[in-house]
């Protein structure tokens, strides 16, 4: 299953008023001491939405961090880089995706838990895709921590996500690979630059809610 959709964006960037006009409501925000990043993520049925930005240059350069791609991927506007990436998340009976990954131990975990990152992801053009530590959708979690959802707002779960490629920037094996077998599915068009669309399930009469953002 597909955990989280993250999108890198400025500090001041136009997300988080796009997302307030669409009328999501915001779930929580965090800090991730030692990565340098911050976020806000807004919670459906299935998964979740992250805006992640960096706040700390020095610490999301740093040996441990760099690799991730995250500083990089924040410089979306000037690189031919993919400021997206994807977690998936497997039941905890099962150990998830056959796809080759390297520990990530950011400082924010607890000692000895480490992110099973895709080693496709070292190459910026593709998506940051790593497993989720979480085993559960949001609407499984303790209401403290998810809230209403989007209910509140007529809206439940993402149906579909796209997104869109560069055609010089091919799907990789694992975004191939995470793309045919996580629930939802992901599209794969390749166009002329990156993008992502989610499409959310319009409750009780409302129309479905198309979510986009560019890349």
């Amino acid at each position: 299953m597909i955990d989280h959709i993250f999108a890198l964006i400025d500090p001041a960037g136009p997300e988080i008023a796009q997302m307030e006009q669409l009328g999501l409501v915001e779930t929580y925000r965090r800090v991730h001491p030692g990565q340098g990043t911050r976020n806000i993520c807004y919670c459906f049925d299935n998964l979740f939405l992250e805006l992640l930005w960096v706040d700390d240059t020095a610490a999301a350069m740093s040996p441990t961090i760099r690799r991730t791609g995250l500083y990089d991927r924040s410089l979306w506007r000037s690189s031919d880089v993919c400021r997206f990436g994807i977690a998936w998340r497997a039941p905890s009976s099962e150990t998830g995706l056959a796809i080759p990954t390297w520990p990530y131990a950011p400082p924010y975990l607890p000692e000895g838990m480490a992110i099973a990152v895709a080693r496709d992801g070292d190459d910026p053009r593709q998506p940051m895709m790593f497993q989720s530590p979480g085993s559960a959708p949001p609407s499984d979690w303790p209401f403290d921590r998810r809230g209403q959802l989007q209910r509140g707002n007529g809206l439940g779960a993402v149906q579909e996500i796209t997104l869109t490629v560069p055609t010089w920037a091919p799907p990789s094996d694992a975004l191939s690979m995470i793309a045919a077998s996580c629930q939802p599915r992901i599209a794969l068009p390749r166009e002329s630059t990156y993008s992502l669309d989610l499409r959310i399930e319009g409750l009780e009469g409302r129309a479905d809610l198309l979510l986009s953002i560019p890349g």
